[in-house]
């Protein structure tokens, strides 16, 4: 679908930037375009840290139906992505370039399972243009644009997470950067954007207070959602173990079942990485994949 300017169509949220795109190209879901977004950006090139706090932060933001927006690319983008799809959200990814050259094309099956999703594939570049440095630059525009806010995972020095942060700063909405060791050099530009405004935020909840006009509601989980992928044999033993850790005795003391048994249960679900062992054989669950 092709969406100008003058459309009815066309996304409110888009009118009020800087250099609107006199046309969009769209497939998959037109009417998430209008409704709440918030923007995940990050490095191509994320650390162990940048990929759990994606998810996490994913994850959660999804239970307040709001939409993630980011750009397909490796990395955060890709991370927040598929973590919205796995919680059943809705995502939006913005091209550098047309249709018929997805980049990366590593990730042309991601963009699949996005529409399949009820997701939304936006670009304001003609099915055959190929990307180029200065379509990425724009590109970060309109995922501001189309977001009531940022969120700066981890970022690189002088990468084009920073732009996307300057285009939503200019754009008048909060930028929201969770912060990182010294030492990661991943981190550098996040701690400098807290540095100069930005919001340092320990939790999705210091985002949605930000947004007093907004009235949110957390979705409540569907118990059978949230053991969809854990064998049955195995789900007595994962309902009682949580992110507080539990011994092999307090497991059997709540489940009633015999040692010999909850040690063969832990195991599997250990190597279907759904619980973590801590040591004293305690055990959690892996807040990765839960």
């Amino acid at each position: 679908m092709i969406i100008e300017y003058c459309s009815e169509l066309y996304p409110e949220k888009l009118r009020e930037i800087n250099k609107p795109p006199s046309r969009l190209y769209i497939l998959g879901n037109t009417e998430i375009l209008n409704e709440i977004g918030i923007a995940i950006v990050g490095s191509r090139t994320n650390t162990q840290y940048g990929e759990k706090m994606c998810k996490t932060f994913t994850k959660n933001l999804v239970q307040y139906n709001i939409n993630i927006i980011s750009g397909l690319a490796n990395g955060i983008d890709s991370i927040a992505h598929k973590t919205c799809i796995k919680n059943s959200g809705k995502t939006i990814a913005v091209l550098p370039s047309g249709f018929k050259n997805i980049y990366p094309e590593s990730n042309i099956q991601l963009a699949k399972e996005i529409l399949e999703q009820g997701g939304t594939l936006v670009t304001e570049y003609e099915p055959c243009v190929k990307p180029d440095s200065k379509k990425f630059i724009d590109r970060n525009r309109i995922v501001a644009g189309l977001a009531i806010g940022t969120l700066v995972v981890e970022a690189g020095y002088r990468s084009g997470t920073s732009v996307t942060a300057r285009y939503t700063k200019e754009q008048g909405k909060p930028v929201f950067c969770i912060p990182s060791s010294l030492d990661n050099i991943k981190g550098k530009t996040t701690n400098e954007l807290i540095q100069k405004g930005a919001y340092l935020v320990k939790d999705e909840k210091d985002i949605i207070r930000k947004f007093t006009n907004i009235k949110f509601k957390k979705q409540k989980i569907k118990e059978k959602e949230i053991y969809l992928d854990i064998p049955v044999e195995l789900i007595e033993v994962y309902k009682v173990i949580n992110n507080e850790p539990k011994t092999l005795n307090e497991i059997a003391k709540e489940t009633g079942l015999p040692i010999n048994e909850i040690n063969y249960k832990t195991m599997m679900l250990e190597i279907d990485n759904k619980i973590i062992e801590l040591p004293g054989q305690r055990f959690v669950r892996n807040s990765e994949v839960d």
